[in-house]
């Protein structure tokens, strides 16, 4: 029998089907047992009666692999208003383990990092996948709606020869005997398009290497792009992308209107005609007026909290989510036109979404003499963007074009607190892909020492090391060194009772750690390491053990009062040695998060 999926199933009352998913719940009640199967058309229920396959049932946990043969019947208590009952079960894959995040559940409540240390289970909660299919249909409807507009898709390559915009970090990677480059954006390669096409677009990764630990940066982000020839204005570009965004919301929110309520936000409010625009210096003015805040800014930009005053201000005023910005600082880059009527202003555009810069763009410079003429007072090399000037020297129209991130729409449109919620498999600072970054680890007590002063070293990092006897505890430590407890930064290594995972902890000498705390940023309750294992695993004995838990490949706490002490001491690698620097270096040499892990007595 042909398989049947659960959104297909009110369709066939009375009749035999074939349905396989996962078991998503089980529960009995008397002589009767409710297994709720996942498929990807979402949540069934079949009644079960037979005394074997509950049995059965009541072994397996979440996750199991099921099919059931059975006969549709109409029902009130499901919300697809049909269920299967008198079913045969076969179980495929028994699951008998207990998955140790509770994905079965309406929502799941962990914090963001235990949520991405366990992606893949995560992804089986309704709520949470429901994300990343209206995500999908973001992505179906950006490419339908330009082509509805005349443009074609292409696909801009990955690695590059050169960096594709000036100014930006970028990622280095080996190629054969030279280097190659992680494409911050497909500005080069879009624009060449302009001159087959006319109009233009293509959606892929791009790549930043910048070290921010924000809840709205990430190091890859799905970038959309278009770009448009032939252009008397680039308002026209800015129209191209008000019907893109029109066409998005529109899908989104009658598909998945359920999916917004669930969420409890807001339909995004958009006007009838055209989205409210206003230039970056009349911004400003607004914000002085409503802020009390000076307009006055070292270049015409803007910082996170005018973005949050403007959105406000297009909300109240305007009724609309949506507000563009224009007009930003002049030599935006080395391809966008100054306005010449404002020689202090670029012809460029943002479009701000409830308080966050969702799209940017500009008119770009089609003149090759003036093009090529920016491009060298950027300090560029010609031979890495031979095929971009070829388009310029062989004739380019006025044109201009515009790009924006996938993950950051999705994220304002479910109101998430972090970008990271919104992304399948974020790389930031901790993480590649997802995981959790692999770092190299050393075992040694003297391996451990030589490593840190390589690392300070290296970074030119001020700091004092020192021998002295051997000593154990935060304690004799200060009293042989004749400094403060205060002063000193006591790392504690702690474990995860169910993930086994080991988080280091730094606090202040003088201080306790709260367990209570340090759960709740972990995600399970934790328990201190027993010093056995640490000596086992790490070759440091207790009072040894360093705050650097990126050289013993392991995630670090700093609690605020050790990153922010003027001097710290630690034992560093060994009970005989210590080394005294800024807390502040501390905390950027480690790798830390900072936050309050002490308690208040």
């Amino acid at each position: 029998m042909k398989r049947t999926i659960s959104s297909e199933l009110s369709s066939q009352v009375s009749k035999e089907v074939r349905v396989d998913g996962w078991l998503h719940n089980f529960r009995e009640m008397g002589k009767l047992g409710f297994l709720i199967l996942r498929d990807r058309g979402g949540l069934l229920q079949v009644v079960v009666n037979s005394k074997e396959a509950l049995d059965e049932l009541s072994t397996l946990q979440p996750g199991s692999v099921v099919r059931v043969l059975g006969t549709v019947k109409k029902t009130d208590s499901t919300e697809i208003g049909v269920e299967i009952i008198d079913p045969k079960v076969e179980v495929l894959v028994p699951i008998k383990e207990v998955p140790p995040v509770s994905y079965n559940k309406k929502s799941i409540d962990v914090n963001v990092d235990t949520e991405l240390d366990f992606r893949p289970l995560v992804l089986r909660n309704i709520k949470k996948q429901a994300i990343f299919k209206v995500q999908a249909l973001i992505l179906q409807k950006f490419a339908e709606s330009l082509r509805s507009q005349g443009f074609t898709e292409f696909k801009s390559p990955v690695l590059m020869s050169a960096p594709s915009e000036s100014g930006a970090s970028v990622f280095e990677v080996n190629y054969f005997e030279g280097k190659a480059y992680l494409a911050q954006s497909p500005q080069v390669y879009k624009q060449i398009m302009v001159t087959a096409f006319e109009r233009a677009f293509c959606v892929g990764p791009a790549f930043r290497a910048e070290k921010h630990n924000t809840t709205r940066h990430i190091m890859e982000v799905t970038q959309m792009d278009a770009e448009m020839g032939f252009i008397d204005d680039y308002d026209e570009a800015m129209e191209v992308a008000e019907k893109v965004i029109k066409d998005i919301v529109e899908a989104v929110t009658e598909q998945y209107k359920d999916v917004f309520s669930l969420y409890g936000v807001e339909l995004p409010k958009i006007p009838a005609g055209r989205f409210p625009k206003v230039k970056v210096r009349e911004g400003l003015e607004l914000i002085e007026k409503r802020l009390k805040k000076s307009a006055e800014r070292e270049d015409l930009d803007l910082d996170p909290e005018d973005e949050r005053e403007l959105s406000k201000w297009a909300l109240e005023e305007k009724k609309s989510d949506f507000l563009w910005v224009i007009n930003f600082k002049n030599n935006k880059n080395f391809y966008t036109y100054d306005d010449p009527k404002f020689p202090d202003e670029s012809l460029s555009f943002d479009l701000e979404f409830r308080g966050l810069e969702m799209l940017s763009g500009t008119h770009r410079i089609n003149d090759y003499n003036e093009l090529y003429k920016r491009f060298k007072l950027q300090g560029l090399t010609d031979a890495y963007y031979e095929h971009y000037f070829q388009s310029f020297k062989y004739g380019m129209p006025s044109e201009a074009g515009f790009s924006f991130g996938l993950e950051r729409l999705t994220m304002k449109l479910f109101d998430l607190q972090n970008i990271r919620e919104a992304t399948l498999f974020p790389s930031d600072l901790k993480r590649i892909a997802g995981a959790n970054r692999v770092k190299e680890q050393i075992k040694g007590d003297k391996e451990v020492v030589a490593r840190i002063k390589k690392i300070l070293d290296t970074r030119a990092i001020p700091y004092k090391f020192e021998e002295h006897e051997a000593v154990r505890t935060s304690e004799e430590a200060a009293a042989l060194r004749g400094t403060s407890l205060e002063n000193g930064a006591k790392a504690l290594i702690l474990v995860g009772k169910k993930s086994g995972n080991q988080v280091m902890v730094v606090i202040p000498g003088d201080k306790k750690i709260a367990m209570t705390v340090v759960s709740e940023k972990v995600g399970e309750k934790v328990e201190f390491e027993k010093p056995e294992t640490i000596l086992e695993k790490y070759g440091i004995m207790v009072g040894g053990v360093p705050p650097f838990g990126n050289v013993l490949g392991m995630r670090l706490l700093m609690d605020e009062a050790v990153a922010t002490r003027p001097e710290v001491t630690f034992n560093a690698g060994m009970q005989t040695c210590s080394i005294t620097m800024k807390g502040a270096d501390l905390a950027e040499v480690s790798d830390a998060e900072i936050g309050k892990f002490t308690t208040s007595s």
